[in-house]
């Protein structure tokens, strides 16, 4: 059976050293647009997170149908503001938005997630002062495993700015052979097969099952969505809705060494070093060019 990477725990420990430094008069603006269940619950835990580390939080809510052009201004208009220390923009957007030129709009100094084009193109080439959160997320809990990263065969499972895209200009930059597996591409079972470390993201529930794992192999769940369960309760039916990964951990869990599962896993520590990018960047801001 797989020893399980528990995020909760060590998002406790970085929030508790967090504590420590803690600076006076830290805000964080979310801004969210339209509703969508899995956004809305990790803006809650952003949300107590963030308050148990005295940093005010603002959610800023915009209708569904807002315009790309109202929406840059507005994100304008919070990154001018002083009392705002940092601030993201919740993905996913509803598709009628440019999810770059909307991210564009935040200033680099406030980027705590590292997703403006400017901060990453700083991230990719060493001299942005702090990884994207999920990256940092994976970071500390590939950390857990002790395991060697150079050298080392990494499937990444999706391409998206959130995980796969960053995590893999991380990975590079400590030296694995990387796999970046997309819809396009041919043998993926095979592929991950032969992965030692497998970090999947896509969003996609049953995706990685065990008989797709190398024995022994880690594995990073860094993907999120909504599984309805429908249940029989004598003549009623109920629907229970819960956040899944894309790994079948039954299956996997039997096979691999290590197993980060959803929920409890990337998703927590995430949160954490988000709050960790909003100290360092108002530290950094100070020196800022």
């Amino acid at each position: 059976m797989a020893q399980i990477l528990s995020g909760e725990n060590l998002a406790k420990q970085v929030l508790l050293n967090l504590k420590k430094k803690r600076r006076k008069n830290l805000s964080l603006a979310v801004v969210q647009v339209g509703e969508n269940q899995v956004s809305l619950k990790y803006i809650t835990e952003k949300e107590k997170a963030a308050k148990a580390l005295g940093i005010e939080f603002r959610l800023l809510l915009y209708p569904a149908s807002v315009t790309q052009a109202m929406l840059v201004r507005e994100i304008q208009k919070i990154g001018r503001d002083k009392k705002v220390s940092g601030m993201i923009v919740q993905l996913p957007l509803p598709e009628h938005l440019n999810t770059q030129v909307i991210l564009d709009a935040i200033p680099q100094r406030k980027d705590v997630d590292v997703l403006s084009s400017s901060s990453f193109r700083e991230f990719v080439f060493g001299t942005f002062p702090v990884l994207p959160p999920t990256v940092a997320a994976i970071a500390l809990l590939l950390k857990k495993t002790r395991k060697k990263l150079e050298g080392t065969h990494v499937a990444v499972v999706g391409a998206g700015r959130l995980v796969g895209l960053p995590v893999s200009v991380w990975l590079a930059q400590q030296g694995a052979v990387i796999s970046l597996l997309q819809k396009e591409t041919k043998n993926i079972p095979q592929l991950i097969k032969k992965a030692d470390v497998v970090i999947s993201g896509v969003g996609k529930a049953g995706l990685i099952t065990g008989s797709m794992i190398k024995k022994g192999a880690v594995v990073i769940d860094a993907g999120t969505s909504i599984s309805e369960n429908v249940r029989r309760q004598a003549s009623n039916i109920s629907r229970a809705n819960k956040i899944v990964g894309d790994v079948d951990f039954k299956s996997v869990s039997k096979k691999a060494g290590y197993l980060s599962p959803v929920p409890g896993g990337v998703g927590p520590l995430t949160v954490a070093c988000l709050l960790s990018n909003l100290i360092m960047l108002a530290d950094a801001s100070k020196t800022w060019r």
